[in-house]
């Protein structure tokens, strides 16, 4: 029997969510089928079963996939602590406006009946990478608040999160990773000992 290749299983996740994202810009998600993505995606049934439950796991799942392209996405070698949390933030954002485009408000309405909630999970390769960061900052005692690492990084994800319901709420009508980083630039600024 063959072993499951990991990036093959990755490469097929991510063709079904390429193809539920153009069939849902053409049709709308409600006359997306799971019949159609496959057959966008060029594959069968099964091989969706095999990864996503139903459509609202794909759903569900749509931002988890950053997390298994994580590694690739982000610039390795060293980064200053504060620089590196806001990439990881930064690159999270992107990904949900480049690959998972108008499947997120989808996401949103369905996010509440995800029994996991998954995407909230702290154990996330994304909350953990955030995590580590903030820790290298507090090691640096670059942070000026007496907070734990924990609770800087749920402060920090739960804002980026906020600011992509706002997005979808403007109908996608601003650039939400510039707004972003802006505005992460001035929670992280206030967060921080100030040079003097």
């Amino acid at each position: 029997m063959a072993q499951s290749n990991p990036d093959r299983s990755l490469k097929t996740k991510t063709s079904i969510l390429k193809a539920a994202i153009t069939l849902t810009k053409e049709n709308g998600w409600a006359n997306t089928t799971i019949r159609s993505i496959c057959a966008r995606a060029d594959v069968s049934v099964g091989a969706f079963y095999h990864h996503f439950a139903s459509k609202q796991e794909l759903i569900n799942q749509a931002f988890l996939l950053f997390d298994d392209t994580l590694n690739e996405s982000l610039p390795q070698g060293d980064m200053p602590p504060l620089n590196a949390i806001k990439n990881v933030l930064l690159t999270q954002t992107a990904f949900i406006v480049n690959q998972a485009g108008p499947l997120i408000a989808e996401y949103y309405e369905n996010i509440l009946a995800d029994e996991k909630k998954s995407a909230a999970n702290p154990k996330r390769r994304y909350y953990q990478r955030v995590l580590m960061h903030v820790q290298q900052a507090q090691d640096k005692h670059l942070f000026a608040v007496p907070y734990s690492p924990e609770y800087i990084t749920e402060l920090l994800i739960k804002y980026v999160r906020g600011c992509i319901i706002d997005w979808c709420l403007h109908d996608y009508s601003y650039d939400v990773v510039k707004h972003t980083e802006e505005e992460l630039n001035l929670i992280i600024g206030a967060l921080t000992v100030k040079n003097k």
